[in-house]
């Protein structure tokens, strides 16, 4: 069913529930006018049934919109409705037996009915003790119960419509109309109706067992879940029995038992089902235990201040310093006993968490040489533990090492300040989750004391493995040009000199003219080889132009068409040689891998800082990891600057440099 469908049912659900409601107050309010305030529903003992109807009705629209396909909150919707009905026909017959005419047709069938209404109740509460929180019985063997339970149910429902109750007196001329059995039957009728109103019962009494039964086979957080609904159950035949020993003489007593129980039943049941964060009952009853003792103490401190400091200071009518002085007293006194009973109560009751808290709160206020992950594994007994710290900065998660590391979203998050610090990972199976978030929570500062060593370690292992990129690119450039001087310009020299001398020994003047020719060609070659060389390594017009004219002499010996955009200023020469290898590289990577058509190289500079970006219209995907992308980047933070590289919206990459240039 659809959630849109659902919604639509509720309403339609609740608003014939509403009706029947209205309906069942107005009649009411007719017998009191009628001077027959004894047949009114409008006493003490309607205010349990009041509540019950509230409760479910509210619970189960939330549920049957929200889990649509669970049947619990459809359960709870049938519940309200059979008591809104209940009330409904109650009042309906009582008002039917006093106007003693045909106005009201069917009060007598409207009697017998709601006498029996309360059935439905044992059954629906049965049902739903079954099916929670997973919407299916626990095994087939309890499944057999639960059908054995409704049909119980139903049978005794039957047998009360054709004799009814002895124990329900009628509404003064109201008799049934559908008991026209013989005398004889009414014996085995009786005996019948006691024995599936005892086994129905205990149908009842079966389902909270399976509740039980549940709870006990459970484990981690299916078990918390269900803690507050074992609560509610345990007392379950105390209500029954309570039920059936008060009727009929004591219909307060009986009101209170079993509405009071089933409209403590949607409640617990609804937390257990929608997984509310509020089921951690263990720690609410910690908490008012410790509140109900601090207040018994505050009250005692107030009073015995009061008491011996009016004795002090004699009969001063008027005086508020006795007042004033408890007062001060008891807040004092409020801290330390609040924190002295809060610790008592966690030992005591709930000792798994008392310990972890204390060893995390003992190492944030001494920390040791251990770091607080290992802390954390140690008070949580759980060797699995990971702790990620996220550096905003980077956009990583790291340890505390400075190594990157995955994280998953469902881990718990620690924040300060509304902003994110760390996530740890840990074996939810075998870490009670609230022992866990408790733990956490308490090692809060050291875990952004730790976040902040994270970013720097981080900060100091890029930094290592920057320089070890500078060296083996240092490293490798050096071989490239004592490679390219041994085959180019050492072999011309080396050649020459061989020519000259040969031409000295064994030729005349001649040979001497000839060998002079060619060596000037041979020396000429030689010089634009190194030229060549020299300016791959630093072109000759950066240094004597400026950036604007190194750039501008690029692009003109380029394939493509490429725009150059730069002011004529000059910049120190290590941030104009930064930015020329960062425009080499883009440019490079852009003709040689993206298969651009058209660059566009753009340098800017403000507020101390040059921007150059370099844009192309190719394929983009270029990686920021390559080596050629990486070593820029490594030149540009050596002089303090950022290389980033990112993919276009219309296609193509843009790599833009920020360098610091001054003023």
């Amino acid at each position: 069913m659809q959630r849109r469908t659902a919604a639509i049912v509720v309403s339609v659900s609740c608003a014939l529930t509403f009706t029947a409601t209205a309906a069942a107050l107005v009649f009411d309010r007719l017998l009191i006018d009628a001077d027959r305030s004894d047949l009114s529903q409008s006493g003490a003992e309607a205010v349990p049934f009041i509540a019950a109807l509230v409760s479910a009705m509210v619970v189960g629209a939330v549920l049957a919109i929200r889990r649509t396909e669970h049947p619990v909150g459809w359960l709870f919707l049938a519940q309200g409705g059979s008591i809104a009905v209940s009330g409904f026909l109650d009042g309906y017959s009582a008002y039917g037996a006093i106007v003693r005419d045909d106005a009201l047709p069917a009060a007598e069938l409207a009697a017998v009915i709601g006498g029996g209404m309360f059935i439905p109740w044992f059954v629906l509460v049965a049902l739903i003790l079954h099916l929670t929180p997973t919407g299916r019985p626990l095994s087939r063997r309890w499944a057999r119960i639960a059908a054995a339970t409704v049909a119980l149910g139903i049978a005794w429902f039957a047998i009360r419509l054709v004799s009814p109750d002895a124990t329900q007196p009628p509404l003064d001329s109201i008799s049934n109309p559908i008991a026209v059995l013989p005398e004889s039957l009414e014996g085995p009728l009786r005996a019948a109706r006691w024995v599936v109103s005892v086994l129905t019962s205990a149908g009842l009494v079966a389902a909270g067992v399976s509740l039980l039964v549940r709870f006990r086979r459970s484990t981690g957080m299916e078990r918390r879940r269900l803690l507050w609904l074992a609560i509610v159950v345990i007392p379950l035949p105390i209500y029954i029995a309570v039920s059936f020993a008060a009727a009929p003489d004591h219909q307060l007593v009986l009101a209170f038992a079993t509405g009071g129980f089933i409209s403590l039943i949607p409640v617990a049941a609804g937390l257990s089902i929608a997984k509310y964060h509020l089921y951690d009952v263990d720690q609410i009853l910690s908490r008012a235990v410790t509140y109900l003792l601090v207040s018994c103490v505050l009250a005692l401190t107030f009073g015995a201040v009061v008491v011996a400091t009016g004795r002090l200071i004699g009969d001063r009518a008027g005086s508020t310093l006795p007042a004033v002085l408890g007062t001060l007293a008891a807040v004092a006194a409020a801290a330390p006993a609040y924190r002295s009973f809060q610790d008592a109560i966690d030992r005591r009751f709930n000792r798994r968490r008392y310990d972890a808290v204390r060893m995390v709160r003992e190492y944030v206020r001494a920390p040791t040489a251990q770091s607080i992950e290992s802390v954390l594994r140690t008070a949580l007994a759980t060797p699995s533990l990971r702790v990620a710290y996220w550096v905003s900065s980077r956009q990583q998660w790291v340890t505390e090492d400075g190594r990157q590391i995955a994280t998953e979203p469902d881990e718990i998050e620690i924040h300060r300040h509304d902003e994110l610090v760390a996530r740890i990972t840990y074996d939810r199976d075998a870490v009670d989750p609230a022992v866990a978030e408790a733990a956490t929570t308490e090692a809060t500062p050291e875990l952004v004391s730790a976040g902040l060593r994270a970013a720097i370690s981080l900060q100091l292992a890029e930094v290592r493995q920057s320089r070890r990129r500078i060296a083996a690119a240092q490293l490798s450039e050096r071989r490239r040009i004592e490679r390219d001087l041994h085959d180019g310009a050492q072999q011309r020299l080396l050649a020459l000199a061989l020519e000259m001398q040969a031409a000295q020994v064994n030729g005349g003047i001649e040979r001497l003219r000839e060998a002079a020719a060619a060596s000037v060609t041979e020396l000429r070659t030689a010089v634009a080889e190194l030229r060549e060389l020299a300016n791959g390594l630093h072109p000759a017009v950066l240094s004597d132009s400026g950036l604007a004219a190194a750039l501008d002499d690029l692009a003109s010996r380029l394939p493509l068409p490429v725009e150059v955009r730069a002011p004529e200023r000059r910049f120190s020469p290590q941030i104009e040689a930064t930015a020329w290898f960062i425009a080499c590289e883009a440019i490079s990577n852009a003709v040689k891998h993206a298969g651009a058509a058209e660059i566009d190289v753009c340098v800017g500079a403000m507020n101390g800082t040059l921007t150059l970006a370099v844009s192309d219209n190719g394929t983009g995907a270029a990686d920021p990891r390559g080596a050629g992308l990486r070593g820029i980047a490594d030149r540009a933070e050596a002089v303090g600057g950022t290389v980033t590289v990112r993919a276009q919206p219309g296609g193509g990459t843009i790599v833009i440099g920020k360098l610091p240039c001054g003023s």
